[in-house]
């Protein structure tokens, strides 16, 4: 005799059918006896289909995680303020006919400070300041873990959080080269996403070296797997020096977006330019392609780190430049070369040295 449900059974066929009709489980049976397996299940026909929205079609579906990657000193944090002041705005971005409606952002960017770099950029970009936000940390480090995330975004409603860079939001002791470190990061962020019916964009640098783009994410192959877009940011060949290229190189929902091109430079600010057919890999192999020596290429990202540290016109502190080069892993030798070469200016103001421009 078995029991299936609430009934009693003494025929095992009999008993399986009413397993299968009451959708409690089933009989297992095998060499080493029987086993009686719950299990959940759900018919398609019972699913209501939804429609998939967008903050930005098709780059930044709504419910979802997305990942921006590209090299340090290219310009991701500012191509994300330029979106979050689209956003803040109800501004159509390149590619819309209208935009997504007003709406509020979260950001939390460890590598550039608030008052001296993310708020004059917001300014110079023309955002509704009073729709951007951060989580004030008060000691204790935001991970992609933390609570707070789902916390801050319901308090404001917001449509778009971003999280520059991932690597510094990662808990202690993940690994970004490991899947089991990885996806159930990314899982939790992906359900809040669709709890709260809103975007969040991670921002990484790539790794270095030749090779197709999805092999040259934040550390794990599985992080672009895990998420339903990617965006790749960078230079490509027959570019202007102050112009970037963002392509869509992974997209689950729809067709791949086309490459938007922008340009970002002292005398212009951030400007989009338009269209373009750059793919992923002409970014990420780049310096590659061009043959060029690794000591040039360093120097090329230590100038493009102070172009666009430097580009709102306001005059930097040596020591700070310094410090987020380092953070960014460009060399103190290289910066003072890349400095040399681009002829920015040094001052002494109240016994510190400033750069400018």
């Amino acid at each position: 005799m078995i029991v299936s449900g609430l009934y009693l059974c003494y025929d095992v066929e009999v008993c399986l059918s009413q397993i299968y009709r009451t959708g409690s489980g089933v009989l297992l049976m095998n060499n080493t006896g029987n086993t009686y397996v719950e299990v959940d299940t759900t018919t398609a026909s019972n699913i209501e289909s939804q429609p998939i929205s967008r903050l930005y079609e098709p780059y930044l579906p709504l419910g979802a995680a997305v990942v921006l990657t590209g090299d340090g000193g290219d310009g991701k944090s500012f191509y994300t303020l330029a979106l979050a002041t689209a956003i803040s705005r109800g501004l159509p971005l390149p590619g819309m006919d209208a935009g997504f409606p007003a709406s509020d952002i979260i950001i939390s960017n460890t590598e550039n400070q608030w008052a001296k770099v993310i708020k004059p950029r917001l300014e110079m970009l023309g955002a509704d300041c009073t729709k951007i936000h951060h989580i004030n940390i008060n000691g204790k480090r935001l991970t992609l873990s933390d609570d707070r995330i789902e916390a801050a975004i319901r308090k404001h409603n917001a449509k778009f959080f971003v999280i520059d860079p991932m690597q510094d939001h990662l808990p202690s002791g993940t690994s970004m080269g490991r899947t089991e470190s990885v996806r159930p990061l990314l899982s939790h962020l992906g359900d809040v996403a669709e709890r709260t019916q809103s975007t969040i964009l991670l921002v990484g640098h790539i790794t270095k070296g030749r090779g197709k783009a999805q092999h040259r994410g934040l550390g794990s192959v599985d992080i672009v797997n895990a998420v339903p877009s990617v965006l790749y940011l960078g230079k490509a060949e027959n570019l202007d020096r102050d112009v970037r290229a963002v392509c869509h190189g992974k997209s689950n929902y729809a067709e791949l977006g086309a490459t938007q091109l922008f340009r970002l430079n002292k005398k212009d600010g951030f400007q989009w330019l338009g269209e373009s057919d750059i793919t992923p890999d002409d970014i990420l192999n780049f310096n590659a392609s061009k043959g060029r020596g690794e000591d040039k290429s360093r120097i090329d990202e230590a100038a493009d780190f102070l172009m666009e540290l430097l580009s709102e016109g306001e005059a930097v502190s040596a020591t700070e430049a310094m410090e987020l080069a380092d953070e960014a892993g460009i060399a103190k030798r290289t910066v003072e070369r890349a400095r040399a070469a681009m002829d920015v200016k040094a001052k002494r103001v109240e016994g510190h040295w400033m750069w400018h421009l």
